[in-house]
Parts: C-alpha cells; structure tokens; sequence
C-alpha cells in the first residue's frame, strides 16, 4: 500500500503557568434532547411539532468568568466564538488566576460597536470575518446572532428560517458548573439543547423571520434562558467517519512525540487540522491522501487535532504531548 508521510515540527514552546494561573477553555456538546445533535434528525420540540434542523449557527461573545467564591473575572476583550452545530467547541478563552470555576456568563451576539461595524475589516480565521454561509446582516443591522433553519410537519416537508439579531436583543447569559481541572488547565463543560432553541414555537407554521420581534426573538430569548446547561464536555474523541477509516494517535500521552496515523481502506481524500490551547490553527487543513498517513509531533502541549473526509464527516482526538 502507498504510504504518504508528513512531518510537522512545531516551532514554538506552549509556556504552562504555575501556581494558580490556568488556560480556561469552553466546550460545547451539541444535542437533540438527550441525544447527539445531528442534521436532519427528526425531533419533536415542547409543543409536539416535528422538525429537523438543517443550520444552527450562532455568535458567543462577552464573557466572564465566576469563580472563587463568586469573583467575575471578564474574559480578554474581542473573544468572539462561531458555534456551529457540525462542529464541537472546543476553545480557551485565555490564562486567568483562577482555582475554582463555579459558572460562566456569556452573550449570544455581538457587540457594539463591532455588530455594526464592516465585517470585511476582519479576516479569517476571525470568526467576524465573513462567512458562507453568511452571518452579517447588513452595516445597518449588523450580525446574525442566531441563524436557526430547518423543516417541519409529518414529513418534514415545510421549511422554517429564523434568524435573531439587533442590538436590543443581545442577551446575557449565566450557566453555573463546576469546572474540570486537568492539569494546568480548567474546562467548562456545556451542553446545549436545541430542541429547547424552539420551545413555545409552532414551526409547523413554516415561520421565515429575519429580525427582531417575531420568532427569532423567541428563538434568541430560548438561548439565553433555555439552550444551555451544565454538561459532561466534549469526549476524548469523536467520530462520525466510516467504520472503513481508522484515526489513531499513539502514544498519547507521550514523553517526547507522537504519531498520528491514518488507515483506509478506501481511496478517500482527508484534510486534517491541529489546533494548540490558544485555540488557534497551529497546522490547518493540512491535504492527505489515504490509505496511510504519519504525522510526527515533538513539541510539549494539549492539542485538538480534527480529521475531515470530503464528505465533511469527521474525527477529533485530544492529543497530549508532555
């Protein structure tokens, strides 16, 4: 079998705080009630109304940290995350003094000034940088906060559109949990419900709202007080790929480096991405093509390291290199 190698060596040291100070990351496990979100499952909101969801899009900004006996501690201005359902969250909002997490504020949205200003002043991977599909509005209206679509009824034939945006309706939100600590890291764990992002609403109506005083204001007030609670976290790994493909990761923990291989049977095309605590890209959509790949990994951290298909199914692993 043909092998392809690549060898990737990191450049710069991650430096681990000490004492109290620790890399705080958000995750988000996307579901359906108590299932695992996917799109186009059918599911049934509060009001007996049948649906799947097709998008489910929204902006996170502005958050503070409860911990310590109840101390707010704001997050680094200009942290912005796009949640997107086919996608687990998985983001460090930066290096705090903190021991004990206790809860998390947020808001869905974003902020004045920037919801109203030119989004093509950022770019990517800003997640303000324009996106497709879109997620600005327009100058004057700004971002979408939630963009949440779908079909409905028997047959899961009548589509629905509600977008939630403008300025009075971003929402705070406050979520008490426990944080995990790992080592020199702490995570909070959420997860978010959508069958709760429609609760109240008669989808099978086929609603189209894009503003700010119909549905999708529902829809908006839904996340602050409904979508999010306390969860177990994102998993070690995740995989929707095929059961022909095979993602492994050895040693991991390691001592010095590990090997990341990939194994198909298939003549499939992969691109696969690592990202360090920071959150950010450290090896992004690097093109593999099966039935094997080796990637070498000599530099001490915990990574996400995330394999696509073409088909856009997916695997992630947590990596730690000590």
């Amino acid at each position: 079998m043909k092998k392809l190698f690549t060898t990737i060596f990191l450049a710069a040291l991650v430096t681990l705080s000490a004492s109290a100070q620790k890399d705080v990351f958000i995750t988000i496990k996307h579901l359906l009630g108590n299932s695992p979100f996917a799109f186009n499952q059918a599911s049934t909101n509060d009001l007996g109304n049948n649906f799947s969801i097709t998008r489910v899009d929204y902006y996170m900004s502005k958050f503070t940290l409860i911990h310590d006996g109840g101390t707010e501690t704001p997050v680094n201005a200009g942290t912005y995350i796009l949640a997107k359902g086919n996608s687990n969250v998985s983001v460090n909002l930066g290096n705090y003094n903190v021991t004990n997490i206790e809860g998390i504020k947020f808001y869905i949205g974003v902020d004045m000034p920037n919801n109203q200003a030119d989004p093509t002043q950022w770019v990517a991977p800003s997640s303000l940088a324009p996106q497709s599909p879109s997620m600005h509005w327009g100058w004057a209206s700004g971002y979408r906060f939630v963009a949440l679509e779908g079909r409905s009824g028997a047959n899961l034939t009548t589509g629905f559109e509600m977008h939630g945006l403008f300025n009075q309706n971003y929402f705070e939100q406050t979520v008490m949990t426990t944080g995990v600590i790992d080592g020199d890291a702490v995570y909070i764990n959420l997860d978010a419900d959508y069958t709760q992002a429609i609760k109240g609403i008669n989808v099978i109506s086929g609603p189209i709202d894009h503003g700010a005083n119909a549905t999708d204001l529902v829809v908006l007030q839904n996340f602050r007080d409904f979508v999010f609670s306390p969860g177990s976290g994102l998993p070690n790994s995740f995989n929707t790929l095929a059961n022909s493909t095979k993602f492994l990761i050895y040693p991991n923990p390691s001592n010095g480096h590990s090997i990341i291989k990939i194994e198909s049977s298939l003549n499939e095309k992969f691109k696969l991405s690592i990202f360090d605590v920071t959150g950010r890209i450290i090896q992004g959509a690097t093109s593999i093509t099966s039935p094997n790949a080796e990637i070498q990994i000599d530099m001490p951290g915990t990574y996400l390291v995330e394999l696509v298909n073409s088909d856009g199914d997916k695997s992630f692993q947590k990596l730690i290199v000590r």
